[in-house]
């Protein structure tokens, strides 16, 4: 790829490199009630907790999350198996 594997600065994303870059409004930072969903395989039940003040996170260049709900935008793939 051509990328330095030393940066000058270790905290600035490398071009050509997968970051994640987050986000926040602190002044709103609060957690949510955890939930439970069935949106896995043969609908099985996990639990999630959502966040007020999360405001975008971005993945290869993608914006995936925007105030607070997914965009559908995906940097990779999802790896499932069958039930």
């Amino acid at each position: 790829c051509g990328v330095s594997s030393r940066q000058a600065d270790p905290l600035l994303p490398a071009s050509g490199l997968r970051a994640e870059i987050k986000v926040w409004d602190v002044a709103s930072l609060s957690e949510g009630q955890p939930e439970i969903v069935k949106d896995l395989c043969c609908a099985a039940p996990r639990y999630i907790q959502r966040v007020n003040g999360h405001q975008a996170t971005r993945v290869k260049g993608c914006i995936n999350l925007l105030d607070g709900e997914h965009t559908g935008v995906r940097a990779g793939r999802v790896l499932r198996h069958g039930c």
